[in-house]
């Protein structure tokens, strides 16, 4: 029927639907919650063979790196949302494990220095983008769990092994940074049930669901060990778990699927996110990388680009958050607000209990309490509950001990509240780029690089002249205060420094010292200093050499003054590899880093395998350090474990240990490139930091003419078979067809090509020979030309080990059957008349040994026949033929080797 209703009533109705059907089209659409991130370590110096790691800062300080990169306006400005945000990025901190032992002194605490460098170079971006700062764990731990006596940072089997430590970096991080992670991801992605039940206890937040994926490592180093098949594909978040930490479960926390911008970019991901929302289920994907990738900026312009395209396709909205602000808008809660809370400290005596109240529920298992002591110390205090939403500690802590507390708490929505109370003031640290720093006298320039801050003023001075810097400091409370300074490497060093010390202009101390070590923290003296003074530490730097350089960084005022207080350079002695039955001495530095004289009583052995060449008992003045000559006894082979127990008076650890490993092996010597008596070089060489045994290595250019040679030379004490091994820094651009040549007494007795890039890293075995006893040997490594050009030659040490067969070797026919076909280098070589061969046949054969002159014509036959699988020796006397080179070729069945002899008369 035809309507009568004129053409315009027709047109508003049909625009008045078409608004109601799309806007119930909006309605029933999903939201998008984009949580973009990185897992942020240090990269640069990390190295899980070594235990004493340094690392690199550059990532954050360097204005050409990543992170001054991503901080950009102008980079991150460009990035908005459906909204007009700009992107939001959570930066998971790496802090703990490998990091504790770093060897970083120009940072406060190398175990949380990501952290801190963010901070401080960073911190203000973050508070303007809104970005989140919280935590990102690795299970690591410094071990050997195949004892093969090489330890390494492996990742751990379970959390229980590194729950001590992430306590501790939960402690610390809270109390130096001010950081307690309201969302968390795992490193690796790995989870067990322990850790969750953990994160329950204080972390509503998870984003490490790496579904689909599943791994286990079974070869040392240990690592990126997980396991997802079996959680949720979706990018909806649930709670996991008690019984499995995988499935959606009825625990307190949360988790959601993760995935790294990579897989984000390069498959549909998150087209599939934007066609889900359409479809009406709200989305919230956890997008990480790393921040030292070198595509991290670009991989997170082109998630931008994504997002921003499938958005428009499905006409669905995005929104930019942080991890708390997704799970939050997920969860639809409009509660911003942090619980309202106290924290009182309760003294009884010496006895110090904290009180603690919120005006809500809150989501942990009761307030997180950790405290620091002045001996450095930090541990989580247990609370019980006093009351609705109240606490106090469970167990006192001595306030003669206390440097500060602190706590946090977040309500069950994950607004967080912390609060810290100051027994002690917190370390001053007053660099040369502070305004407490000023030069008084001398010609100073800055020198930029790996320095506390960006650099340090240096000064030139000689015979006759002087330098002065100043660094002021106005503490914060009365009481003794310790100064150190930290001194960077300069070349030609002033011997002659002076410090004085005044407060408002009164002296208080003079110090004199020689060059102090460079990149260490060198003690000065202990001051009673009044609160709000000013406090001078001058330097005069002076010297009696023709030329010579004065560095001025930074100068550190600590509070945290104890009486005694034992620290081992080391917190394990690791002897490496050692001879069996001799025994092999090291260093044990021993540092007290109270002010008064500390005693050791005596240093015993748990496993009675080690010891200490010491007369006790021993003092440590204050702030002092002795040297103690600790010993390993191997009397088997195999890997060698024990800890030395140190009794002192230190009133915190009267019984400190120190745990001692050794890799006992047969005779071996190593000849390294620093050794100046055993190493030598003709061409052009250079030092290299990079290494892989001792602290450096040397590479030349190849094409020089004549080429490079480097050449180390050995006496070898027994006689016996020997393995060569070799070791280069992990390469790629090492020659690929360097000459070896391997020289017994001044003869050349073989010669091989070796990619120096294959193996790089660890130690390759390169050939077998027999030597006799006292023998000097050498091995030249050569550019001979056959090596690709462009590429470097390198050496870094060498190693003659006896091998663990060698008995068997020496004893043919012992009942053990060879695995492989073998033919040893015959001994002696060189030889006089006569010499031995050594052979061993995994099955039967028959076998031919000839013997070949340097023209290659055969001129004996010592064996033609069938023989059994076993091992085999064989004389030859060659007393009828004249002196010089000749060549054995053993052959059983299909496979032939040979080997080049000298005879000598």
């Amino acid at each position: 029927m035809k309507s009568d209703l004129p053409k315009s009533i027709h047109f508003v109705i049909i625009t008045i639907a078409l608004i109601l059907y799309t806007t119930a089209q909006l309605a029933a659409a999903g939201k998008v919650y984009l949580v973009l991130g990185s897992d942020t370590a240090i990269w640069n110096g990390m190295d899980v063979a070594r235990y004493n790691c340094y690392y690199s800062p550059l990532l954050y300080t360097d204005p050409s790196a990543n992170a001054y990169g991503v901080m950009d306006p102008t980079y991150r400005n460009a990035m908005t949302d459906s909204y007009g945000t700009p992107m939001k990025l959570t930066w998971w901190m790496m802090c703990g494990s490998i990091f504790g032992p770093g060897s970083n002194t120009n940072v406060p605490f190398p175990n949380v220095m990501t952290m801190y460098l963010m901070k401080k170079y960073h911190g203000e971006r973050v508070q303007q983008f809104g970005d989140e700062l919280s935590l990102h764990y690795h299970t690591f731990q410094w071990n050997d769990y195949d004892n093969d006596g090489k330890f390494w940072w492996n990742q751990t089997y379970t959390f229980e092994e590194s729950r001590d430590d992430y306590e501790f970096t939960l402690a610390q991080l809270l109390i130096e940074e001010g950081v307690f992670p309201v969302s968390f991801r795992s490193g690796w992605h790995f989870m067990d049930n322990g850790w969750q039940h953990h994160l329950d206890d204080w972390v509503p937040y998870s984003m490490h669901n790496d579904w689909p994926n599943d791994r286990i490592d079974t070869e040392e180093p240990l690592d990126n060990t997980f396991h997802w098949a079996d959680a949720p594909g979706q990018f909806v978040p649930y709670r996991p778990s008690p019984e499995n930490y995988q499935l959606p479960g009825d625990g307190p926390g949360w988790n959601v699927r993760s995935t790294h911008l990579n897989t984000a970019r390069y498959r549909d991901l998150i087209d599939s996110i934007f066609t889900r929302a359409a479809n009406g289920q709200d989305q919230l994907a956890c997008i990480w990388g790393h921040l030292p990738e070198t595509d991290f900026l670009s991989n997170l312009q082109i998630i931008d680009s994504l997002a921003h395209r499938f958005s428009n396709q499905t006409g669905v909205s995005f929104r930019y958050c942080t991890a708390i602000e997704a799970m939050q808008r997920w969860r639809e809660t409009s509660d911003s607000l942090p619980p309202v809370l106290t924290f009182d400290a309760v003294e009884s005596g010496d006895d110090v209990y904290f009180q603690i109240t919120t005006d809500e529920p809150i989501f942990q298992k009761y307030p997180f309490v950790a405290v620091k002591t002045i001996y450095e110390q930090y541990q989580l205090i247990p609370c019980n509950s006093s009351g609705a939403n109240s606490w106090q500690t469970a167990t006192p802590v001595s306030k003669q001990f206390l440097a500060r507390a602190a706590v946090a708490v977040c309500d069950t929505l994950g607004n967080q509240s912390l609060d810290f109370i100051d027994f002690r003031p917190a370390d001053t640290f007053v660099d040369n780029e502070d305004a407490g720093y000023s030069e008084i006298s001398g010609n100073w320039s800055s020198v930029s690089g790996d320095f506390w801050g960006v650099d340090h003023r240096m000064a030139g001075i000689s015979t006759g002249d002087s330098a002065i810097a100043e660094w002021q400091f106005s503490p914060a409370a009365d009481g003794m205060f310790n100064i150190e300074i930290r001194m960077p490497n300069v070349a030609n060093p002033a011997n002659q420094l002076t410090f004085y010390l005044t407060e408002n202009g009164s002296a208080i101390d003079t110090i004199s010292t020689d060059a102090p070590t460079a990149n260490a923290w060198h003690y000065i003296t202990t001051a009673n200093l009044a609160t709000g003074s000013t406090v001078s530490l001058k330097m005069v730097a002076k010297t009696n050499l023709a030329n010579a350089n004065v560095a001025a960084d930074v100068v550190k005022f600590s509070a945290l003054v104890r009486d005694r207080d034992l620290h081992p350079a080391s917190a394990v002695l690791d002897f490496g590899e050692v001879i069996i039955d001799d025994s092999t001495f090291a260093d044990l530095a021993l540092t007290n880093r109270g002010i008064e004289p500390l005693t050791i009583s005596g240093i015993t052995s748990a496993n009675g395998f080690s010891g200490v060449q010491q007369q006790f008992p021993l003092t440590i003045p204050g702030r002092g350090t002795v040297n103690i000559s600790a010993f390993v006894v191997p009397a088997t082979i195999g890997d060698l474990r024990d800890t030395l127990r140190i009794a002192s008076d230190d009133p915190v650890k009267p019984q400190l240990e120190i745990p001692l490993s050794a890799k006992v092996q047969h005779y071996f010597v190593i000849i390294d490139n620093e050794d100046a008596q055993a190493y030598s070089e003709t061409g052009t060489w250079a030092t290299s930091n990079a290494q892989a045994y001792g602290s450096s290595s040397r590479y030349a250019p190849l094409g020089q003419n004549p080429g490079a040679v480097a050449t180390f030379t050995v006496n070898v004490e027994k006689s016996s078979y020997y393995d060569l091994f070799e070791i280069v820094p992990t390469t790629v651009n090492a020659a690929d067809h360097a000459l070896y040549q391997v020289y017994l007494n001044g003869f050349l007795v073989d010669a091989f090509n070796v990619d120096q890039n294959d193996g790089s890293g660890n130690w390759v075995k390169l050939a077998r020979y027999h030597f006799p006893e006292n023998a000097t040997v050498e091995v030249r490594v050569i550019d001979d030309g056959g090596s690709t050009p462009g590429l470097v030659l390198r050496a870094d040490a060498i190693k003659f080990a006896i091998p663990d067969d060698a008995t068997a070797i020496a004893e043919p026919g012992n009942g053990s059957l060879p695995e492989t076909f073998e033919f040893e280098q015959n001994y002696p070589n060189p030889f006089n008349a006569t010499t031995r061969f050594r052979y061993a046949l995994p099955q039967q054969s028959r076998v031919e040994l000839h013997i070949f002159n340097a023209i290659g014509q055969q001129v004996a036959t010592l064996i033609n026949e069938p023989q059994t699988a076993g091992n085999y020796e064989f004389s030859w006397d060659a007393n009828a033929f004249a002196s010089g080179i000749y060549f054995a070729r053993l052959k059983a069945g299909n496979q032939v080797k040979t080997q080049k002899m000298i005879l000598l008369k």
